[in-house]
């Protein structure tokens, strides 16, 4: 399908969840200037759930530049069934980055970073 692929595989077990660990939900990323000027990119996340149901699970994902919001992207799973493992896959369509910019972020990789907020009912938990 000619979309580059980048693995994400993550773990939420609802029995023991501690809520307000920056360090589970941040990520620094490096990417090369191929992959910056990419109009998309494929992902796969997979996830166990615990013993409780996750109705209308959400995640709401931002990727920044130093202190800049470059994309914000908002997904639902709905709902997910106590005890299983699931994938799931995504086409990130990505915002056209001008040169400037690209050169910057190629420069200072540890700038590039992601913030993920996960939802159940609409109520934060992680």
């Amino acid at each position: 399908d000619g979309i580059p692929s980048e693995g994400a595989e993550m773990t939420v077990d609802t029995d023991d969840i501690s809520f307000g660990e920056d360090n589970f939900r941040k990520i620094k990323y490096t990417f090369s200037e191929d992959v910056l000027r990419l109009p998309m990119i494929q992902t796969s996340l997979t996830f166990n759930v615990g013993k409780a149901p996750l109705p209308n699970m959400r995640m709401i994902e931002r990727h920044y530049f130093r202190s800049k919001l470059i994309k914000s992207y908002d997904f639902s799973f709905g709902f997910c069934i106590p005890g299983s493992t699931n994938t799931w896959d995504a086409v990130y369509v990505l915002p056209p980055l001008n040169d400037a910019l690209i050169d910057e972020m190629i420069q200072d990789p540890y700038e590039t970073k992601s913030d993920t907020f996960y939802f159940i009912n609409n109520e934060l938990i992680m």
